[in-house]
């Protein structure tokens, strides 16, 4: 029989159903990272492909006024960063050994991204929860290519989490 699992609810930037987008990635693993070091294995091998997504992104958006974010290529952050600070773009919402709450927020859109690490027979859940509202027709437009892109990027960020922690069968 399958396991059952009862695991806390993930924030939401909104209530889901004012959500114009939400998607959930999961990975079991066997060990118990805290959800710092998953975000950290997240982003432990480099991508040409996903840099040269942010870099369109930034050309294309820069065009409605919205600020360039670069991507995911800074060094990465070692010491745990607080409530308040900048992870990347992302600004850090909450922060804990299991949840690791981060936002981005202008005026076509806000988002939320939610790592989770739950406890489960033999390991853990990884999980990336993403949610997002728009707030003007270009925030939608954005979110066109970007809501397939992201299930894609969030799917294929996670094996680097089964590379860094062993993945359960």
């Amino acid at each position: 029989m399958p396991e059952t699992l009862s695991l806390p609810a993930p924030q939401l930037v909104a209530p889901r159903e004012e959500l114009y987008f939400y998607h959930v990635n999961s990975l079991k693993i066997q060990e118990h990272p805290t959800a710092f070091e998953v975000y950290n294995a997240l982003f432990s091998k480099r991508s040409a492909w996903l840099g040269a997504a942010f870099w369109v992104r930034d050309q294309i958006s820069a065009l409605a006024g919205v600020a360039k974010i670069k991507g995911f290529e800074g060094k990465r952050k070692t010491t745990l960063p607080e409530v308040g600070e900048k992870l990347d773009f992302f600004l850090v919402e909450h922060i804990e050994d299991r949840e690791l709450v981060l936002t981005s927020r202008d005026k076509h859109l806000s988002v939320m991204t939610t790592f989770s690490v739950d406890a489960i027979s033999e390991g853990a859940l990884v999980r990336i929860t993403s949610s997002v509202i728009t707030h003007n027709w270009f925030g939608k437009l954005y979110m066109l290519p970007v809501g397939p892109a992201h299930k894609f990027i969030a799917w294929n960020m996670l094996r680097n989490v089964s590379s860094n922690f062993s993945a359960s069968k």
